[in-house]
């Protein structure tokens, strides 16, 4: 880690932007150790800071083109999702072209955000219980603020152990003489965050329903079970989803048309999601996906193979779909619309434009999702997803087929996400069979995570713990997409940790994959 004491100041010397009664606070202009951690009130801007850094470029926040940098989000677009048009000065072009290096700005922006992040959590986590032991803070706020930040230190640290596997291990506040902190294995970082995600869905610690954007019982279960699923803990993935489902607090949404609106952030479908509040683009927060004037997201562009990968209403794939017509949407799975935007009478805004076919998008087709319409620059209040109800039934489904157990659930849960009321797709045993082997199971989960999740930023996680991968990018390459879409299994499925961070930290060695021991 930098030579960097995390002080209070550091901790909060941010914007705390962000909506709800909890989330909208004002940053504060002068803190120090001696006129803080007072009341509940100074934990709970804390604990906004640690949220707000969900926000930031390199995490879950907005990223504009041009850095070389992106989102967690973004690295969709370095998939067979979708790609950047505006190659090269985006962060997915270095994956795509196996040009990654540990001085590529994405591996530097991510990694920063990240313990950035855990550096403001580690802050509450440390202080907090001390304000609990002289009386400044109530046992119940107190109690719930801490695992709060103990959850949002979990999520960072399950993106820097999936992208760099071993890390750092920082868990508590550091000081000059306490900078130079060596790798620790993923297993041992991985071990530590189910123990605290265990510890804080214990009954008492965080309540089952709270204010938009803050963490819930339900929220800890689901980041857990995502924990387990991608460290290959099937039966405590599905047993920490199943625990997700018996809270009743969730359930499919029947609109899938309006859920990624701003009014859909109020769905009972969404787990936990980041808010954002975006009136003024120099409010210092923007959105976590930026419009644009009156014609769609234009340099985030998605691939014919994944429009083509959503099956024709039969619940066939368009190779043998007896109904599939390329120039009727109203063949195809609904998602497929609600999705995307494709050249079949598509318009936006309400507004037809040849020009954004020929100009923008070579295989004629945007991004649909999250595209609140009417759009003006960069302001909106769209929330961003993190963990939806149907990620938590597609979780338990996939885990319980890594067990070879369960079938009939299996495709229930399937069933469930294919069936709410405006999708309404035929249910597996309709379509594909109620005879289907463990491993053609897992092949219908892993088809339905592609179409009902794409876009929102799990599909580079799933390819990367699946090493499917160099599939991936045959696909893109058959498609002719941007990018020369080369994957090397050697070193690709591990980030290398910034050459910056190795030049602080003389504790730290590079991984194996790229040139440590």
């Amino acid at each position: 880690m930098k030579k960097i004491y995390y002080s209070v100041i550091l901790s909060l010397a941010f914007s705390l932007f962000s909506c709800s009664d909890f989330l909208d606070r004002e940053s504060l202009s002068e803190l120090s150790n001696g006129n803080f951690w007072n009341t509940e009130a100074d934990a709970t801007k804390a604990l906004v800071g640690c949220y707000d850094a969900l926000q930031s470029e390199g995490s879950l926040g907005f990223c504009w083109p041009g850095g070389n940098t992106c989102s967690l989000r973004e690295l969709e677009f370095a998939t067979d999702n979708g790609y950047f048009a505006w190659i090269p000065w985006v962060g997915p072009d270095v994956i795509t072209t196996n040009t990654m290096s540990p001085t590529a700005a994405v591996t530097k922006a991510v990694w920063n955000a990240s313990y950035a992040g855990i550096a403001r959590c580690n802050n509450v986590i440390e202080k907090v219980p001390q304000m609990l032991e002289n009386g400044k803070i109530g046992e119940e706020a107190g109690t719930r603020i801490v695992c709060e930040a103990k959850f949002i230190r979990a999520l960072f640290y399950n993106h820097l152990t999936s992208l760099y596997r071993d890390v750092p291990k920082v868990f508590n506040v550091l000081t000059t003489e306490t900078s130079q902190v060596p790798k620790s294995q993923k297993s041992e970082i991985v071990a530590d965050i189910i123990k605290d995600l265990k510890d804080i869905t214990a009954e008492g610690m965080l309540p089952v329903t709270a204010d938009r954007g803050r963490a819930t019982r339900g929220a800890a279960l689901g980041l857990l079970a995502r924990v387990y699923l991608y460290n290959e803990m099937y039966k405590e993935a599905a047993d920490a989803a199943l625990q997700v489902i018996n809270l009743s607090q969730y359930e499919i949404d029947p609109n899938y048309s309006t859920l990624f609106t701003e009014a859909g952030g109020a769905s009972k479908e969404i787990v936990f999601a980041i808010r954002f509040k975006n009136t003024d683009q120099q409010n210092g927060e923007g959105g976590f996906l930026a419009y644009n004037y009156g014609y769609p997201m234009e340099w985030q562009l998605p691939y014919p193979n994944l429009a083509n990968d959503f099956y024709c209403k039969d619940g066939k794939p368009i190779t043998s779909s007896g109904i599939y017509d390329p120039d009727d949407d109203s063949t195809r799975d609904p998602r497929l619309t609600y999705t995307l935007m494709t050249k079949n009478g598509d318009t936006y805004d309400g507004k037809v434009s040849d020009a954004w076919w020929s100009w923008n998008s070579p295989f004629q087709l945007f991004m649909r999702k999250y595209q609140n319409q009417p759009t003006t620059w960069a302001a909106d209040n769209q929330d961003m997803y993190v963990i939806r109800y149907a990620d938590v039934l597609l979780m338990r489904a996939e885990a319980l087929a890594k067990q070879n157990t369960g079938k009939d659930e299996i495709m229930s849960m399937v069933n469930q996400v294919r069936q709410r009321a405006d999708v309404m797709m035929p249910k597996v045993e309709d379509a594909e069979g109620s005879n289907l082997s463990y491993d053609q199971l897992l092949d219908v989960v892993k088809h339905e995570r592609r179409v009902e999740l794409a876009l929102e930023g799990t599909r580079y996680f799933d390819l990367m713990r699946w090493k499917e991968m160099d599939k991936a990018y045959e696909r893109c390459r058959a498609d002719g997409g941007a990018g020369s879409h080369i994957f090397d299994s050697s070193k690709g499925y591990v980030w290398p940790i910034p050459q910056s961070e190795l030049d602080n930290n003389r504790a730290l060695v590079q991984a194996p994959e790229w040139g440590g021991k």
